[in-house]
């Protein structure tokens, strides 16, 4: 006898699959591509920047890194989360500066590029007061934190370190900023 499986519950449906949205178009709510991204103020983001970053053309690569370039959700994702750490300072009375000592940012560049570059670095490095804290200084741990801070393309980890730059502004307490 060949085993048969219980018929469905009588209230359980089975999953509905929603249709693929149209190339170009949000997947969840099918906005046109060209106008998913429209709340992205570079502007306002480079001047969020601006401490990070010494030169106003780094700040301007830079920005364009995390809103210019890769896939859309990143680009928003990267001018929200940013913009609202930066109002989280700002509301703090605090403020992010450059990493003088931080840890440096890799490009990732093709090897025929890499060979020909003096300086592989990003103008953005990652500040590693707050990470050391982390680490509870353990070395090991802080150069594991390094490496998947700043690994990736461009706007996973330029984001990241502009992140960690606000984070460890926001964890400085304000006597001490």
């Amino acid at each position: 006898m060949i085993p048969t499986m219980a018929p469905p519950h009588p209230h359980h449906q089975p999953p509905q699959h929603l249709p693929r949205p149209a190339h170009g178009t949000s997947p969840r709510h099918g906005t046109p591509a060209s106008q998913v991204l429209h709340f992205v103020n570079a502007e306002q983001l480079q001047q969020a920047l601006t401490p990070l970053l010494r030169d106003a053309g780094d700040c301007r690569f830079i920005t364009r890194c995390l809103v210019g370039e890769g896939p859309l959700h990143h680009r928003g994702s990267n001018y929200i989360l940013l913009n609202l750490l930066a109002r989280a300072l700002q509301v703090r009375g605090g403020q992010a500066t450059a990493a003088d000592g931080g840890a440096p940012v890799p490009m990732r560049l093709p090897p025929h590029l890499a060979e020909q570059a003096d300086d592989c670095n990003y103008p953005l490095a990652l500040p590693l007061k707050a990470l050391r804290e982390l680490a509870q200084g353990d070395e090991a741990q802080l150069a594991a934190m390094v490496d998947c801070l700043t690994d990736g393309p461009p706007q996973h980890a330029l984001a990241n370190v502009a992140m960690v730059a606000f984070l460890e502004a926001l964890l400085t307490p304000p006597d001490r900023a």
